[in-house]
């Protein structure tokens, strides 16, 4: 079954306030069995408007990545980190889906 991915890029606004979105956040990845591939704070961002920010993680499918953003607990840890993060997060499946 191909792999399903959080691809967020960038910036951090208010690094202090960052704390408790961290605190709650990566124990409830763990809990969903996800995986940090990439985190990085110092993005070398060639084109565009990325950010500094960059993570990667990886879920077992599609339909996981899908149901850990979406769970009410996500979503309230959502309010922690919004105020003080400008980022884009995109839910993807793994493997090339744009063939011609």
């Amino acid at each position: 079954m191909a792999k399903g991915y959080w691809n967020v890029a960038g910036s951090i606004t208010n690094p202090e306030g960052m704390g408790a979105y961290l605190t709650a956040a990566q124990p409830y990845l763990a809990k969903c069995g996800a995986r940090f591939l990439c985190r990085d704070l110092q993005t070398d961002v060639r084109e565009g408007t990325a950010g500094h920010l960059t993570v990667i993680i990886e879920f077992e499918s599609l339909a996981a990545a899908q149901a850990a953003y979406e769970a009410p607990e996500y979503q309230e840890m959502l309010k922690l980190r919004q105020p003080h993060s400008d980022v884009s997060l995109s839910i993807i499946e793994e493997g090339d889906h744009a063939g011609h």
